[in-house]
């Protein structure tokens, strides 16, 4: 059985989607604990090179080198498989992780901090609708008024 092309670019696309994504979490971590989101990119990267291989790496898109002689991966023309609806699953992907990394919680400030750290843009009004939200979906918990953390149930799927 053959994969076809367009299968292939949009399992690539959803890589680099899935690496963008990792990109703004990393960016979230690094205002909150630089040290620590240095250690995770280093620990991404590590296994990245083993999922692929030293030799693996050949079958790669070759990077492009730019004018300062620093290696730009090239990208692809993207390939729109499905629309979801203007990133909000992103979002509350991202909330969900960056209150997983802050087990005490966080307030609302501190997520419209993160969230624009991470380049994420949300209107506070509309941020404090999608926490509710996420709170009677069984995702967040609030602990005190404008005060939210990952649920009980949320946090154990994670573990699992």
């Amino acid at each position: 059985m053959a994969i076809l092309p367009d299968a292939v670019r949009a399992y690539e696309q959803e890589l680099l989607q899935k690496a963008d994504m990792l990109a703004l979490g990393l960016k979230g971590l690094r205002a909150t604990a630089p040290e620590r989101a240095a250690e995770l990119l280093d620990d991404i990267v590590a296994r990245l090179e083993v999922a692929i291989g030293r030799d693996g790496g050949a079958a790669m898109v070759q990077p492009s080198v730019d004018g300062r002689g620093r290696a730009e991966p090239r990208r692809l023309a993207p390939v729109v498989v499905a629309a979801r609806g203007g990133g909000a699953d992103d979002i509350e992907d991202f909330i969900m992780d960056i209150l997983a990394e802050n087990p005490v919680g966080l307030s609302v400030q501190d997520i419209v901090n993160n969230l624009d750290e991470a380049q994420l843009d949300i209107k506070r009004k509309t941020l404090v609708v999608r926490l509710h939200r996420m709170v009677h979906a069984g995702k967040l918990s609030s602990l005190a008024h404008g005060h939210y953390i990952l649920s009980e149930a949320e946090r154990s799927r994670r573990r699992a």
